[in-house]
């Protein structure tokens, strides 16, 4: 009877699933096809008349943080992994810590986000945070990104956004890959740890039939580990323009990503200093990761001289098998506490929007709404293991921790409204819905699973935005372009679906934030941007060792302040600066745990015309308090970092150093318990566990331009 059920709802989900998609592309045609008639019309009519063509373009900041960053700004800076794009954040700092393949630990405005619990990404408006992951809330996988295919990276900071929702608490990125290229390309390079990449993209001339931009990617690691890594990524994305007129565009999206990797695990610092182990030494060579996602999105635009409508019905399959120790041997003397994080599940969406210029009563008037859907289909389980086999550990009846089938919907509406009364004044007003349900089932027989979770739930929470964009000032030979913001808004992460079943009050979590800023640009020559925010979290995560997932814990508070510095020394050199310091505390007093305080990002960039160019960049983290009390602290990293790059006729040479300095550091650390088999039997021992940082690393390669 059970799976009878179960079939039965699995059909009925897939049927409405197909309903939507089919619905959303006979709407996404019906309005291209409308859109193509009457513009074949209205040529018809009038031959003679000029052809208005519309292009997508950059709206007005809403605040001083808000920026969109260019392919040119990420080319010259020296790169790992495709995550290193979030570098593009200003405060942003990210960490790796499981061989390569485990999405990255974000770091940003006083959170510790995980894997991505506090920030959002997107990639051409493809949710990459997934909900009630195995390995934790908002676990944000960007491995399936080919750097050299992004045209442009949106960033937003802080919940005054109407158009981002969940885990979009800190802030947001989206990335806009490009349409098509320029030309056809081939990269290969290597460098150290057995390092090999290989890219293609292939573009060719404007005019091709259906426009097609395709690119794939080989990436092959083994990293400065006793245990290597063995990493290897493969990665293809492929664009399509199904429809191109003056002032409309269908396209076409699809990806396809794999990956495996071994990994080191985090080590415990007592077993460095104690001589136990090396710095890239692993007390379980067993641990390690498979991973794979495939897309597949339909983006409808539509733009004239007052309007401008977007649809895209986006479909993705993951599946991600995770096997780690944290606590070494402190449950399970004999066998180890490893455990086997397993995630599989099929997620489909929309996202719809329209935006309309108009003048009420002599004002300038924008008016911008839309919708949003989300429905997640998942298989998550939490296995004890050892060396990668199942194996029921001492006191559990099975090696069966959790295993559960998840159905989770988020449909969300939004609204904003500015108006311009005055010349130096814009105001923004909106409103957000979200509502959640949670269908939470038990996967076998509970008698034989050491924590049987089965629920189901509902949940709305509505959080408003309001944005003012002051421009008290005329541009003049001193100062340009200079803004003041006030912003303030409300928004959320939600809970892992197995938490909220089990929570009484099922709610979500608000998160209240506030921002004072400025941005300006001096001399022509110096972009300076300021900010001062504060922001309240009503539930924060607090990490669980013996899982490696986090669970909700109390409310918290932070305030930080940030500034930005772009200064064109020459017309072929530049420098960046960004500085942040935060301060986080829950409300009873107690530390944040590694919450980032002082983060401080620099570098000089140059793009000479005799085709010599380079990039020298400097990036710090401060001390933070590793766990709530504040007894233990992390240490400091500077890391530096040389890109150099030669451009002649079709050829591209490049080389990259990083860690020039062969700086000791820590990439990634969690403080929690753990025992070592030569330690007393059943008691764990707290202490900071840490993924040691590269050291000195030397990669080099060459792109080709074909045609």
């Amino acid at each position: 009877m059970v799976t009878r059920k179960y079939i039965s709802c699995y059909f009925a989900i897939l049927t409405t699933v197909r309903l939507q998609l089919v619905n959303t592309l006979i709407l996404v045609m019906n309005v291209a096809i409308q859109t193509q008639t009457a513009l074949a019309q209205q040529t018809q009519s009038s031959t003679a008349e000029p052809v208005e063509v519309y292009v997508w373009g950059q709206q007005p900041t809403s605040a001083a943080t808000e920026q969109t960053r260019w392919q040119k700004d990420l080319e010259l800076r020296p790169s790992n992994t495709p995550s290193d794009v979030m570098r593009l954040t200003p405060g942003l700092i990210i960490g790796q810590h499981h061989g390569g393949g485990k999405a990255d630990q974000i770091l940003f405005r006083g959170f510790d986000s995980d894997h991505g619990t506090d920030f959002a990404v997107f990639i051409d408006g493809i949710p990459v945070n997934m909900v009630s992951h195995a390995h934790g809330q908002g676990y944000a996988d960007l491995h399936w990104l080919i750097p050299e295919t992004i045209e442009r990276v949106e960033i937003y900071k802080g919940p005054y956004f109407v158009n981002l929702g969940d885990f979009a608490t800190s802030g947001a990125m989206n990335i806009i890959t490009k349409t098509r290229g320029k030309d056809s390309t081939l990269t290969l390079s290597g460098g150290s740890y057995n390092t090999q990449r290989y890219v293609g993209i292939f573009a060719p001339p404007e005019g091709t039939i259906l426009s097609p931009y395709i690119a794939g990617e080989v990436y092959m690691n083994d990293g400065p580990f006793k245990n290597p890594n063995d990493y290897i990524r493969y990665n293809i994305l492929t664009k399509f323009g199904l429809l191109a007129t003056a002032n409309s565009n269908l396209s076409f999206l699809g990806t396809f990503f794999k990956t495996g990797w071994n990994a080191s695990g985090e080590i415990p610092a007592r077993a460095v200093r104690g001589g136990e182990i090396g710095r890239f030494g692993s007390f379980d060579p067993s641990e390690g990761g498979k991973s794979e996602r495939q897309n597949l999105s339909l983006i409808y635009n539509y733009a004239d001289s007052n309007q401008a409508f977007n649809a895209q019905t986006w479909i993705s399959w993951y599946k991600l098998q995770l096997w780690s120790n944290f606590s070494l041997f402190l449950n399970d003397p004999v066998n180890g506490d490893g455990i086997e994080q397993n995630d599989k599940r099929f997620l489909i969406g929309n996202n719809i929007n329209y935006r309309r210029n108009y003048n009420l009563i002599g004002l300038p008037m924008e008016t911008f709404v839309g919708f949003q859907s989300r429905f997640d289909h998942i298989r998550v389980g939490l296995f004890s293991q050892t060396d990668r086999r199942r194996m029921t550990k001492l006191g559990n009846i099975s090696p069966t921790l959790s295993n559960n089938d998840i159905q989770q919907t988020n449909l969300a509406l939004f609204a904003q409204q500015e108006i311009k009364p005055t010349d130096w004044l814009r105001t923004q007003l909106g409103v957000r819905m979200d509502s959640f349900i949670f269908d939470v089932k038990q996967k076998g027989d509970p008698t034989t699973i050491v924590n049987p979770i089965a629920g189901d739930g509902t949940a709305t929470i509505v959080n408003p935005k309001l944005n003012f964009i002051f421009t008290p000032f005329k541009d003049n030979n001193v100062a340009k372009a200079t803004d003041l913001f006030l912003n303030f808004g409300g928004g959320f992460h939600s809970n892992d679906a197995r938490v909220f079943v089990q929570d009484q009050d099922k709610q979500i979590p608000r998160f209240w934030g506030g921002e004072l800023g400025a941005k300006s640009r001096f001399f022509d020559a110096l972009d300076v941007t300021l900010s001062y925010w504060r922001s309240y979290l009503a539930s924060e995560l607090v990490f669980v060792g013996d899982e490696g997932t986090f669970e909700p814990g109390g409310a918290s508070r932070r305030r930080g302040i940030e500034s930005e510095f772009r200064y064109d020394i020459l017309p072929w050199l530049a420098y960046d600066l960004d500085l942040s310091y935060t301060w986080a505390r829950f409300i009873n007093g107690d530390h944040v745990a590694l919450a980032p305080r002082f983060l401080a990002f620099t570098g000089i960039t140059a793009r000479h015309d005799s085709g010599i160019q380079a990039r020298l960049q400097m990036r710090h983290i401060g001390r933070r308090y590793g766990n709530e009390d504040g007894s233990f602290l992390t240490p400091t990293s500077t890391i530096f970092d040389l890109f150099l790059k030669y451009v002649w006729k079709r050829y591209e040479f490049f080389v990259q150093f990083q860690n020039l300095a062969n700086k000791k550091w820590r990439s990634a650390e969690h403080v929690f318990e753990s025992r070592l088999q030569s330690e007393p039997l059943g008691v764990g021992t707290l202490d900071a566990h840490f993924t040691p940082g590269d050291p000195f690393t030397v990669k080099a390669g060459v792109t080709v331009h074909l045609w």
